[in-house]
């Protein structure tokens, strides 16, 4: 009598081998049968059952445990490279898998392991991964095409192949198998997630909730069909439905940090902050390698104001993972926003170590350069000579070359250019940026800062007071906005919108705090300006410039200083510079006559003019 499985990896051809009874006999049957050479049997079954509901974790102890008992069963050692796999222990998945191999060639379930296992490296965050991404996909593809050709009855491997084409996004072939590994066993409730996986992927909601139902109903003790549940539960921004399937699915996993992560983010969407943050502590108790639980926190202690605990809960996680992708550039976000620009440059540089075309990282680097020149006056002349300016000019052109329509790049050539004393030179990357139409509110928000960067405030203004609009009363999205034009110096407009956080939030921390940073720069802008007028009275003309610099990094809206370091900068022969100051002047005049103002956009020209000049000897 053939054994009945219902098995996740199904090695029917392997299992026929067994000369014994039916599993449904092997359960009644006196125990210590399984001492003898078939007694693997039962513990595949039982491990098989764990990777049923997804507790590959168990399912991964059991087969190891038999393997010890058994240590050259290649159908015990390939299912355990299966579990292996999806628990994300690749090398010990590749090596049990391979070792399967070397004995049995074809054997499908040990090319299905490897399929998962290259699929899985492209989550990894070594970025010699991440760089061939599709190569390595590919290599899944292969082996998995292969496993289903060895088997076409094998709803695994067609499953598993599914889930690569929706990783190479390949959506229509990967339901196809889907529903190939559904016919196959009807019952198969991870295929049916995974439809409900790609509809997500696709924009569609309500198939992806119908699809996780069905794989519920079929199988209601997997719990990542709960978790995914949950998800998009928490996608719809339905906090409260989202936390029975997440409980649910933590019941039957208990301590699992995806899904205790995910209860947080629940809690964090009602406002339950402290609940939030005991489950965010809970997940990386259970799991410390498990880095979105450290964003949640992170992301909790800045919206409270606490910008520095917010960091020093990513610093932890960096400690764990030193190569995670996006922990730098939200710890060189966080510095800006804590007024530590050198840290920021720090950890912005050190993201770009890991993948030297981060289009994030080289965006923040430049915003963080712009900021250290502006707030130490001399350093203008200084960091154009910097070498590590120069390699982040060269990192973003680069960048710009394999990625001509980020707009963060543009933006980013734009500081840098400004930086190293050739504000000429950024005119093209402007009028790029504002030739593409924004199609969300980042893109705006990108365009706002471009209109800063070059003075042009009236239409910055507007482009900003559009956003904040459309925010309302999102306290969230408010906050954003204040802290972009806190850091660019849009210091009215920033402080308007902490207040309007205040008159929602009254108590908010973040929004207090903000405002109290715009006080002090506002205080320091005048103490450095009335130093530079009495310098410049004095014809202490570098000295003047440098006080004039630093009251404009504290609060850039002064249209007298603008106007006499204009006039400075002239004198010093510094052309580049005094057209942009005098650029600045006329943005900071709209109401300025006409006939001063094609004055002044006579001498910017005449001046752009000579900054292109060679300089004679």
């Amino acid at each position: 009598m053939k054994p009945v499985i219902q098995t996740k990896v199904l090695l029917m051809t392997s299992l026929m081998l067994w000369s014994m009874a039916s599993i449904d006999l092997m359960a009644t049957a006196d125990p210590a049968h399984y001492k003898t050479g078939v007694s693997w049997g039962r513990d595949y079954h039982l491990a098989d059952m764990e990777m049923q509901t997804g507790r590959y974790d168990k399912a991964e102890t059991r087969l190891m445990t038999a393997l010890k008992k058994n240590p050259s069963n290649i159908n015990l050692r390939s299912a355990l490279s299966l579990a292996q796999a999806e628990l994300y222990k690749l090398d010990a998945a590749e090596k049990n898998a391979n070792q399967v191999l070397q004995k049995d060639p074809d054997n499908m379930m040990a090319h299905v392991a490897l399929g998962v296992v290259y699929r899985n490296r492209t989550a990894s965050s070594d970025m010699v991964y991440r760089a061939q991404r599709e190569t390595i996909l590919n290599q899944s593809r292969t082996e998995l095409e292969y496993a289903t050709a060895l088997d076409p009855a094998s709803p695994e491997a067609h499953n598993q192949l599914g889930v690569t084409y929706r990783y190479l996004g390949r959506h229509r072939e990967a339901m196809g198998e889907f529903d190939k590994a559904l016919r196959l066993d009807p019952k198969y409730a991870e295929a049916m997630m995974n439809k409900g996986i790609s509809a997500l992927d696709s924009g569609d909601i309500t198939g992806a909730k119908t699809m996780y139902q069905q794989a519920i109903q079929l199988n209601s003790k997997n719990y990542m069909a709960h978790y995914r549940m949950g998800e998009v539960l928490l996608r719809e921004g339905n906090p409260h439905a989202a936390l029975k399937s997440l409980n649910t699915a933590l019941a039957l996993n208990p301590n699992n940090a995806s899904v205790l992560s995910s209860m947080a983010d629940a809690y964090n969407l009602q406002g339950n902050y402290p609940a939030a943050i005991a489950t965010y502590r809970k997940a990386i108790h259970a799991n410390p390698g498990f880095m979105p639980s450290y964003m949640g926190l992170a992301a909790i202690m800045d919206h409270r104001g606490d910008g520095e605990l917010a960091m020093a809960e990513l610093k932890s996680a960096l400690n764990i993972n030193p190569k995670h992708p996006g922990i730098r550039n939200q710890l060189g976000h966080l510095a800006l926003t804590v007024d530590k620009p050198d840290q920021a440059i720090q950890y912005y540089r050190e993201a770009l170590q890991i993948n030297p075309q981060d289009p994030d990282a080289l965006q923040g680097l430049s915003q963080s350069l712009m900021v250290v020149s502006q707030n130490n006056a001399t350093s203008g002349s200084v960091l154009g000579n910097d070498d590590q300016l120069l390699a982040a000019e060269a990192a973003v052109e680069e960048a710009l070359r394999l990625n001509p329509n980020d707009l963060r790049l543009h933006l980013a050539s734009l500081r840098l250019h400004q930086l190293s004393g050739q504000p000429h030179a950024s005119k093209t990357q402007l009028e790029h940026i504002l030739s593409q139409p924004a199609s969300n509110d980042t893109q705006q928000i990108l365009q706002g800062e471009a209109l800063l960067s070059l003075g042009r405030y009236e239409d910055s203004d507007a482009v900003f007071q559009t956003l904040i609009q459309k925010a309302g009363r999102d306290t969230e999205k408010l906050l954003t906005l204040g802290d972009v034009l806190r850091i660019n110096g849009n210091l009215p407009l920033a402080q308007e919108t902490y207040e309007k956080v205040l008159a929602v939030e009254p108590n908010n921390v973040k929004a207090s705090r903000g405002l109290k940073r715009i006080a002090a720069a506002q205080t320091e802008a005048d103490k450095n300006l009335r130093l530079g007028k009495a310098l410049n009275n004095w014809r202490q003309k570098t000295s003047a410039i440098d006080f004039y610099e630093d009251s404009l990094a504290k609060n850039p809206r002064q249209p007298e200083t603008r106007l006499s370091l204009a006039k400075l900068y002239e004198r010093v022969k510094q052309y580049d510079k005094a057209a942009q100051s005098y650029q600045f002047y006329l943005g900071l005049n709209p109401e300025m006559p006409e006939s001063e103002r094609r004055g002044i956009e006579k001498r910017i020209q005449k001046l752009s003019s000579l900054a292109q000049k060679p300089i004679s000897h």
